[in-house]
Order: structure tokens, then sequence, then C-alpha cells
């Protein structure tokens, strides 16, 4: 049996990771930008799950969106974190819930309103052409689907797109009187 010997970590050691040795561009295959739930589990939560309580998960976890389920585990909605903000729960107050009794399933996006492409279509897509559709239908994410298996296969979202292009990337969202109300009281 060999002996291996333990040291210290020198000063220029990285962590690496597999973003690092990547190279992503526009013109990258869009399937290589997807989280595929066949290879990443994907992050969910429990729509009776607590606002509040919701909100400090993420931000503990560092996760911007999470997939809704129901007790079956049946996908209802998605999730931003963005989502769970105090303005969100105000709103809530203000139409007479009771703070303490409102849930996820009460400020998540549901799955009628949750936009999607087709695994089969970004077989032959680029990067930029998802961009390109998220930017214009002002979609900060979407889900990707098994149209032949009926199969909700990933997500795509446009941060993980920045951040694997190493590039800022824009999507404005139409403008809502919701959206424009919360910018001015911020």
């Amino acid at each position: 049996m060999k002996k291996l010997a333990l040291f210290n970590l020198d000063a220029v050691d990285q962590l690496v990771q597999p973003a690092d040795y990547a190279e992503t561009t526009l013109n990258s295959p869009a399937l290589s930008v997807v989280s595929d739930f066949k290879h990443s589990q994907p992050t969910i939560i429990e729509g009776n799950t607590s606002a509040a309580s919701a909100l400090e998960m993420m931000q503990q976890e560092h996760c911007q969106l999470k997939l809704v389920v129901n007790a079956d585990e049946e996908m209802t909605g998605l999730v931003h974190i963005d989502q769970l903000s105090e303005q969100a729960i105000m709103r809530q107050v203000i139409q007479g819930e009771n703070r303490h009794n409102i849930k996820v399933r009460d400020l998540m996006r549901p799955r009628d309103n949750v936009k999607a492409l087709a695994y089969q279509q970004l077989q032959n897509c680029t990067i930029a052409d998802v961009i390109n559709t998220l930017q214009s239908n002002g979609e900060q994410y979407c889900l990707v689907v098994d149209r032949d298996n009926h199969q909700i296969r990933g997500l795509i979202h446009a941060q993980d797109l920045a951040r694997r292009l190493r590039m800022p990337l824009a999507i404005r969202q139409q403008p809502t009187f919701l959206r424009i109300f919360d910018s001015l009281s911020a």
C-alpha cells in the first residue's frame, strides 16, 4: 500500500469549476445551457410553504428560482426570489391576508403563465437564438419541455446565460402597473 503525502494549499491553488473550462459563446448549442433535469435535480419547493420561510431558504441556498410543486409533486408554478419580497408580501397584506398565512402559491407565477421552449426545437438552436427569444418576450427564464414524452425536461435562466457567457444580459420585462408601482415606491 502506498503512503500519500498531505500538504498545505499554495496561494495559487484555485477552485476549479466546469464553467472555467467550457468555452461558451453565442454560437454554442442552446442545449449546453439548459439545466437538464435528467442530469441535475430541479430545485423545488412545496406551494404550501410560508412565503417568509421560502425567502429565508432561498437566501441561504443562494437560489433565485424554484419550481413550485403540490403535495403530489406536480409542478404548479415557478417562484423567483423577487416574488417573495417584502413589497410582494405587503400587497397581499393590503388585500386582507394575514402576513403569516401567505404561502408560496399565493406569490408564485402560476403554471399557466410560465413560458416554455421545446427540447426538440433547442437541438438545432444556438445560445444567441435563446437570448433573442427571451429578450423579445421579456422573459428572464423559461422551462424546457420534451413534447414527445410530455415531460418538463429543464430550465433556462437568463442569469445563468450571463454567467456562462461572462457578459451582462439585459432582458426588459413588459411594464405592468405593479412593476411601475413597485419602482415608484422603492
